[in-house]
This record gives structure tokens, sequence and C-alpha cells, in this order.
């Protein structure tokens, strides 16, 4: 009996923050989305974007990225749209989504979001005609294609620092794939298909929101969206010592 009233005055009493998982199919819409595109300034193809949820390559609805949004000036590095999901904040998590890009251009996964100049993401290019990528600890990646994991610094060139890189493409255009992101203080690891294609570690990540990102991708389809939460629950413990005293 104690042990069951323990479990309540943890739940109810002490304010315990349990980790909370996320799925995501978009038959509802994008509501508890933003859609971020980077400045006009730092664009060729100013969009801007357009993030709907629509009937697409897999069952029911899926977000999908319908125009060719892209940057900068230069094309030294691949700019273009995010879109975030608004409601929760992760920091280590397990993230898995189902992915078919009509297009053969830029596709990613955005995390540890607090603003657009402040975030990580997973990116992947499979077309040879576009940019390198950011050049950074890991160097420039050179010509697709590549995958990458991330660092945003700004809204300098070359806007991200690359933390890993490996010269090998994520998915393959007009074929369904299943993106796997795992991240754990700052360990991140990225999959395909269930292989494991790239791994980094940042110890200055410190969570933050999820989304998608699209660099000249017109007709991206995301679904099946799952988050799951590992994040340790938070005990204060005042709460709890007082509320273990008064059972006893």
């Amino acid at each position: 009996m104690k042990i069951f009233l323990v479990f309540l005055a943890l739940t109810f009493i002490s304010g315990v923050s349990f980790a909370t998982n996320f799925s995501e199919d978009f038959e509802n819409g994008i509501d508890n989305w933003v859609v971020v595109d980077e400045p006009a300034a730092l664009l060729n193809d100013k969009g801007p974007s357009n993030w709907v949820a629509q009937s697409g390559p897999f069952k029911g609805k899926a977000l999908n990225q319908t125009t060719n949004i892209w940057g900068d000036p230069p094309d030294v590095v691949a700019l273009g749209s995010s879109i975030i999901y608004d409601k929760q904040e992760f920091k280590n998590f397990d993230l898995s989504v189902d992915m078919m890009a009509n297009d053969n251009d830029g596709v990613g996964i955005v995390f540890g979001w607090k603003d657009r100049k402040d975030h990580y993401r997973f990116f992947t290019m499979i077309d040879a005609g576009n940019p390198g990528g950011a050049a950074g600890n890991a160097g420039d990646p050179g010509k697709a294609p590549w995958t990458l994991i991330e660092k945003r610094t700004g809204d300098d060139s070359p806007y991200y620092n690359t933390l890993k890189v490996v010269k090998q493409a994520s998915y393959q255009q007009g074929t369904p794939v299943t993106f796997r992101l795992v991240v754990k203080d700052g360990a991140i690891e990225f999959y395909a298909d269930k292989k494991k294609l790239a791994e980094a570690n940042d110890p200055t990540y410190k969570g933050g929101k999820i989304g998608f990102t699209v660099y000249a991708e017109s007709g991206c389809f995301f679904d099946n969206l799952n988050v799951i939460d590992n994040s340790a629950p938070v005990e204060p413990k005042s709460k709890l010592a007082s509320t273990w005293g008064s059972l006893k």
C-alpha cells in the first residue's frame, strides 16, 4: 500500500515530469507546426515555401513542401526552409520518420532547435550539381552525394559548423526511406533504413525543438513521425521528502 501511495505522490503531488513521447501522421493538418524560411537576403530562390498536409506516397495525408526555395546566393551552402513542431522540446530522444522526395536535392531533420540561427541538423544531398555544404571541424564535403551532421553558427557564411561528413547519400529520388535520429547527451547517430550512416558528438548540445528542413526539394513528403523521449524525469527533492515523511 505504501508503494502505491508513494507512486501517487510522485505523479500528482511532487510534480515529477515524466518523459513525453510524440507521434504525428499529419491527418489533422499542421496547426502545431511553425514554418521558418531563411531570410530573402540569404536565398537565391526566395520562395516562399509551401508546407502542406496532403495525400502523398504514404497512407492518408503526409507533410509536403512543394516549392523550390533555396540559397545562399553564392550557392556554397544549402539553405532553404524548415518546419518546426512548436509544442514540445526534446533533449534525449529516438526519432523515426518516413520520407520520400520527388526531387533530388537537399532534405534533413532539424533538432536542438532554439531558433533559426541556433539549431542542429542532419542533412543529405544527392544532386552532384549542388553545393558542398558548410566547412567546419569535419571539412568541406565537396560535391554530393553526402550526409552531414551540422550545428548552425549564425547568419554569416558558412552558416553551419560541420560535425560529421559521410560521402554517401541517405535516400534515392522517388523511393520511400525511413530516417532515424538518436540523440543522447550530445551523442548523435543517424540511420537510413536501419543502416547507421553518420555519428557525431557535441558536448555543448542542450536540446530543443524538432522539425524538418529542405533545400530546392519541390515535392518532399514526411509521414509517420514517432519520437521516443528518453530524458530522465526531474524529481523535486523537497516535495518528495516531505511527502514521504507524511506517508510514513
